[in-house]
């Protein structure tokens, strides 16, 4: 393993060290304001310097939320410095993913007639890295508009159908263009991962991978059961890839409700928890199953591009306990509330 790599690793595991904890997450939900919650925040080895610049008495639920989001940039700019092995190759995929989450959250905006809230919540430190002009998509006051946005980007051939479908008719179905952007999303990924990786490292890349992909295709198959999706409507509406996650177990989980139940099947599949938890909605359930896995890779794995990848996971899923631990402040519910909701 050269050096890069080991050095890629390292720094990846102390950034981890620096996750929030148990503790923290205490702490967190015990303030009563988003002010008490942003100077918490902003004391803490994790979100002092990115949040060194606000006055907690004055920020915004959602600049302080962009702030926080923007941490995930800040790795990748560091690591994108100083990384010359393999996995600078697989930093791209950071970049490609949330640029996808914004081109989404752009259709909904049209979808319902305004765009405000895209405009509020775009982080403009992914503006210079993303391929697709995000400020003018967040200008668009057409499907059409979204559609000559994405020309010449990697998500014109997957979108433009549906965003001409949707001109034309007035509505566009969501879930499928989040299906497809993500199948594109993934595709590409498992390319780059072939054609960089060999043996060991490339297994264990399309493992870290497809785990995740289960993940997913769980929540959208109990999602979808929530809303009465008939079971051929849900079976489509999955990412087209899969690790344990069999045409069986889809139909046994579309035939489950309780969280209890779901996680048994889960575990019969070895997915299991690395200890006991109560675990509430399907959404904390696979969280934590991630988790565990994510947290095990970066402790234990020799391939930079996997710890690197772990430890971005890792961090979405410490940025939405945080969204969620600060709407429960918003709303006033109490701490102990607060922490059943969270994935720690």
């Amino acid at each position: 393993m050269s050096f890069s790599s080991n050095a890629t690793i390292a720094k990846a595991r102390a950034i981890y060290g620096r996750a929030l904890t148990a503790e923290d997450y205490t702490q967190l939900c015990s303030k009563t304001n988003v002010a008490e919650a942003a100077a918490f925040l902003k004391q803490t080895e994790r979100y002092r310097h990115v949040l060194s610049g606000i006055n907690p008495q004055t920020v915004h639920r959602t600049q302080l939320e962009a702030l926080i989001a923007k941490t995930i940039l800040d790795v990748f700019e560091r690591f994108h410095k100083f990384d010359f092995s393999n996995s600078r190759a697989f930093f791209q995929y950071i970049i490609m993913e949330l640029e996808a989450e914004q081109i989404l959250t752009a259709i909904e905006g049209v979808a319902a007639g305004s765009t405000d809230n895209y405009i509020a919540e775009l982080p403009v430190f992914l503006t210079r890295h993303a391929q697709t002009d995000l400020l003018a998509l967040g200008n668009a006051e057409s499907f059409l508009d979204i559609a000559r946005g994405l020309d010449g980007t990697s998500f014109e051939k997957a979108l433009r159908p549906l965003l001409i479908d949707a001109a034309e008719s007035g509505s566009i179905d969501i879930n499928e263009c989040e299906r497809r952007v993500f199948t594109l999303y993934y595709m590409s990924a498992f390319k780059t991962i072939d054609r960089i990786y060999s043996g060991k490292s490339r297994n264990e890349m399309r493992r870290i991978l497809l785990k995740c992909i289960d993940m997913v295709n769980v929540v959208t198959c109990c999602r979808m059961k929530r809303f009465d999706s008939p079971p051929d409507r849900i079976k489509q509406q999955l990412l087209p890839f899969k690790y344990r996650l069999s045409a069986e177990h889809i139909d046994r989980l579309i035939q489950m409700d309780s969280v209890d139940d779901i996680s048994g099947e889960l575990s019969g599949m070895g997915y299991n928890i690395d200890s006991p938890a109560q675990l509430d909605t399907i959404e904390q359930l696979t969280d934590r199953i991630s988790t565990d896995f994510l947290r095990r890779t970066i402790r234990l794995s020799q391939n930079s591009a996997a710890v690197y990848y772990s430890l971005i996971e890792c961090l979405r899923i410490e940025q939405r306990n945080i969204k969620t631990a600060i709407e429960g402040i918003r709303y006033g519910m109490g701490s102990s509330e607060i922490l059943d909701m969270l994935v720690i």
